[in-house]
């Protein structure tokens, strides 16, 4: 879930018609580039265009909301707290102004219910999740009667889409909640609500600009939501064609590469990525080219991008991970020492908000030296080094392994043969992993059933489809529980209504 709060970090960038101009918004070309440049993070060259435009039309009300989406922006991709502190009176003072517009202007609504917006997911980078619920309901609001008075204005259909889908993610034992406040949404309303905006952007000149932005939304909607390997190579082809010098797209573009097993095609994006000039730091992406790099068990080149994240990023998020990478990176060179240096770091920074972190935690917890060959073999077969992987999962010694590690080596060797398109030795392999893991605090066992569930399902076996979404349900584990039984709901959703 959290993953998708990437999905409204663009909420207030979208581009405006000038058909709607009026009551001191003018949507010209200094404002348009400026947006472009927001967009692709170049900041300084989004301020240049800001100032200009401040000098041509001083009461141009479109001026300090891009102020604000640049600051806003600055926040969610630093996770700087003390940066967030320092911007609250200013953004107070912009929603003041925007207040001031005439209530029969789309943008009116719409700016308002975007910094709420805004507001929100700042507020959750730090956990402050009651006022984050208050400046969502407040945008839901917002937004949702400016849809119902301007059903033309397409940005509302974007941002609509966007939360439309993270109200249907909400998960079944929370409805009561959106019950209570009146909020409704669902998946399939927001992709319809986006795939309108894309085509409204592909045939009307006037929201042309807004393609870019609207390709990122879905790429994180077929990311988190329901990943298919066809749409995403779809969408991956309309972002090549998009801007190359957009950082955003380009991260867009990792992730799809990164998720579908793609790791050489992901590091050439890389390559493009560090000639870039001129972005807002964004050193996540750091971290991103050091899993790359160890992936491919190229830890020389690893290395030095985790430090580069680890010593640079305000937040608290993928800390954890990441010096437990710089551990894995120590063990893989037979560096003992180093390994429980690290390892200990991961107990005494960062925070366990993701599920990297949370196992990153619960490996250094166990202070147990992990089986360097299983550590490989996780590494090669998330890079998409499918018969790398294998050839290192057939040369171990079971003798020597533990109980758990044994399960673990069978459910590596099911998620190769799935991903190889060898269904029959997949679910050999994946029933093995049920029967000697469902009693372990790994999420071996419960990912195992809920892959069987999909197999069965995409098959067109409803019966043992939900079977194994039922069981997958049933198993307790520690490891990515909450997001393997999400799916495994939704599994059951699907095949029960």
């Amino acid at each position: 879930m959290k993953k998708l709060v990437l999905l409204i970090l663009l909420l207030s960038a979208n581009g405006f018609s000038n058909l709607y101009a009026q009551n001191r918004i003018v949507v010209n070309d200094n404002c348009r580039q400026a947006y472009g440049e927001i967009l692709a993070l170049r900041f300084g060259d989004a301020v240049r265009l800001i100032e200009k435009e401040k000098a041509e039309n001083p009461e141009n009300l479109y001026v300090p909301y891009l102020e604000n989406y640049i600051d806003f922006l600055k926040v969610f991709i630093s996770e700087d707290e003390e940066l967030f502190d320092s911007i609250n009176d200013i953004s107070d003072e912009r929603y003041d102004l925007l207040e001031e517009l005439d209530k029969d202007n789309p943008y009116r609504k719409y700016f308002l219910g975007n910094m709420n917006l805004q507001s929100a997911v700042m507020r959750m980078k730090f956990h402050d999740y009651f006022y984050a619920a208050l400046d969502i309901n407040r945008a839901y609001r917002l937004l949702t009667n400016n849809k119902k008075a301007f059903p033309g204005f397409i940005p509302n259909d974007i941002t609509l889409g966007v939360l439309h889908i993270m109200i249907g993610m909400v998960p079944d034992n929370y409805h009561w909640v959106l019950r209570l406040i009146n909020m409704k949404g669902s998946v399939k309303q927001g992709r319809r609500e986006l795939i309108n905006a894309l085509t409204t952007s592909d045939t009307n000149p006037a929201y042309s600009y807004l393609k870019n932005e609207i390709l990122f939304f879905m790429g994180f909607v077929e990311l988190n939501v329901e990943p298919g390997r066809q749409q995403l190579d779809t969408l991956y082809y309309q972002i090549a064609q998009a801007d190359s010098n957009n950082l955003l797209l380009s991260y867009l573009q990792v992730n799809i590469l990164m998720k579908t097993g793609r790791n050489d095609e992901a590091i050439r994006v890389f390559k493009r990525v560090n000639r870039m000039t001129g972005h807002y730091p964004f050193y996540y992406l750091d971290y991103l080219q050091g899993e790359c790099h160890l992936r491919k068990l190229k830890t020389r080149e690893a290395e030095p991008y985790y430090d580069i994240f680890l010593e640079n990023f305000k937040g608290k998020n993928y800390i954890k991970d990441a010096w437990r990478k710089k551990a894995w990176i120590a063990l893989l060179n037979g560096q003992i020492s180093d390994y429980r240096y690290f390892m200990d770091k991961v107990t005494e920074q960062g925070n366990d908000d993701t599920g990297q972190d949370r196992d990153a935690e619960r490996e250094a917890e166990e202070n147990q030296i992990p089986e360097v060959d299983l550590i490989k073999a996780r590494l090669l077969f998330d890079g998409g080094y499918y018969l790398r992987a294998d050839s290192v999962l057939s040369l171990m010694n079971d003798t020597v392994l533990s109980e758990e590690e044994k399960v673990e080596k069978v459910y590596r060797k099911a998620r190769i043969a799935d991903e190889t398109g060898d269904e029959d030795i997949a679910e050999y392999y994946y029933r093995q992993t049920i029967e000697e893991g469902k009693r372990l605090t790994r999420y071996f066992a419960g990912n195992s059933a809920l892959k069987l569930g999909e197999m069965y399902e995409t098959k067109g076996d409803t019966l043992k489809a939900l079977d194994y979404y039922n069981l997958c349900l049933k198993l307790d584990f520690d490891e990515y529980e909450a997001g393997i039984h999400s799916k495994a709901k939704a599994g059951v959703k699907r095949l029960g209504d």
